[in-house]
């Protein structure tokens, strides 16, 4: 282990006066058009991961870059307080597509504050205040929801030392994975232990009454990693029967990066809240609490921000859902997405490091023996740098960005890449994880 001075787990970087807690790494960006971006110096890269899943249109789509600016042409900036035309408007779009429970929308300005508006809607309307997440969870690094989270270890180490008084105790229960299942069993014959252990958590667990549980429809950070089929509906009976919220954090997972403007939508389910946040804001700052009947009141002054919803940021995210709406780019996602898992799964058979292959939101898992499953850190953060550095392709993975923690490369490209654009994110793709098969072989 490192000196913690020098260590980026324990010690973030200060760079050109900025504090960088999420990592550093010295590539100065300074234009972006489609899926695409330029570095300083010129050169060109090809981005498969929508910024950081942030950009689901790709850079300066030209609809939102217009709107933004005709917004700005008449006003700024409105107090939450007043009426704003914008953010109704955006209200009722949401509205449109959200699954149809739904009702109304509490803004916000990231993810994470999101996450602890949801919190707050399910204490008013269940009396509870106990929340129940997921091993390899990820839901921000506020107070509160760092207490809902644990992905990959290294991602937290240090991260809550000194926050005992601030962070509430809550449940984590053991996640869906049925690549490396936490029960040790297999599909097809654990009859959804992982789904069923909830309501032991919640009858069992809690100090006080459970007010919610708090799930990622594909779990990000954690790996990529999809759900079993029947687990959502076991677990939505579960909260019924027992007056608990079920809030999807749909962070990640909204705005057709599924398939479908909503996750919940793809597999089925009504969840009491649904949790929206990064592509909300078409690259500006913007996230909110899709409310059901039953779930859509607060104490005066309980949550809110000044700078939520504002009209400009607004107009750039309905600009983002016309779109959307009129490319049916949901369709496009699927079909591309389709075309993607095809020929991943061809590179499976040709490159042993690649241990599993997974979508909806695509994932790929890279190990050192597919027999004992090793996960392949050091490889997988060799994919990413090659694949930025010579390949010039941009990649996610698990893990945090600095060091190599972390064995599943994520590919989350903008929801409106091309046949040909996705074609070119593999042959790039692919070359690096050549790359990495060459060492492992060489050590072996």
């Amino acid at each position: 282990m490192q000196d913690n001075a020098e260590n980026p787990v324990l010690n973030s970087p200060t760079v050109s006066s900025v504090i960088k807690p999420m990592g550093h790494y010295p590539l100065p960006i300074v234009r972006g058009e489609g899926v695409r971006f330029w570095d300083e110096e010129g050169t060109e890269y090809l981005d498969a991961v929508s910024g950081e899943w942030v950009v689901n249109l790709g850079y300066r789509h030209p609809r939102v870059i217009e709107a933004i600016k005709a917004q700005l042409d008449k006003i700024e900036y409105v107090t939450p307080v007043f009426e704003n035309e914008q953010r109704t408007k955006l209200a009722e779009k949401v509205l449109s597509h959200a699954p149809k429970n739904m009702r109304s929308v509490l803004f916000a300005l990231s993810g994470a504050d999101a996450v602890e508006g949801a919190m707050h809607l399910a204490m008013r309307a269940t009396g509870g205040s106990e929340f129940v997440s997921l091993y390899s969870a990820f839901h921000g690094t506020t107070f509160s929801t760092l207490a809902l989270s644990y992905s990959y270890p290294k991602m937290l180490e240090g991260s809550k030392e000194g926050l005992d008084r601030y962070l509430t105790r809550q449940i984590r229960v053991p996640n869906y994975n049925c690549y490396r299942c936490p029960f040790g069993m297999k599909p097809g014959s654990c009859d959804l232990l992982c789904a069923r252990f909830m309501e032991t958590a919640i009858k069992h667990q809690p100090d006080a009454k459970v007010a919610g549980v708090v799930i990622e429809l594909f779990q990000s950070n954690g790996g990529m990693i999809p759900m079993p089929e029947g687990y959502i509906e076991t677990v939505r009976e579960i909260c019924t029967r027992n007056g608990v919220a079920l809030i999807a954090d749909e962070v990640q997972t909204a705005f057709n990066r599924c398939g479908d403007f909503f996750a919940s939508n793809v597999v089925g389910v009504e969840p009491d809240l649904i949790v929206m946040g990064k592509a909300f804001g078409a690259g500006l700052p913007l996230s909110g609490v899709v409310a059901a009947e039953g779930f859509t009141s607060l104490r005066g002054w309980e949550a809110g921000f000044t700078l939520m919803s504002t009209p400009a940021v607004c107009a750039g995210s309905i600009a983002m859902l016309e779109v959307m709406e009129e490319e049916d780019l949901g369709n496009n996602s699927r079909e591309v997405g389709a075309h993607v898992m095809g020929r991943l799964n061809e590179m499976k058979e040709r490159y042993s490091i690649i241990g599993d292959v997974r979508g909806l939101m695509i994932g790929v898992e890279m190990v050192t023996d597919r027999e004992s499953k090793e996960p392949a850190d050091e490889l997988t953060g060799l994919i990413w740098r090659d694949a930025l550095e010579n390949q010039r392709l941009l990649l996610g993975k698990s893990g945090p960005v600095f060091g190599d923690f972390g064995n599943v490369i994520k590919l989350k490209p903008a929801v409106n890449t091309t046949m040909a654009e996705a074609d070119e994110m593999l042959d790039r793709f692919e070359r690096s994880v050549g790359v990495a098969q060459a060492r492992h072989d060489g050590r072996h």
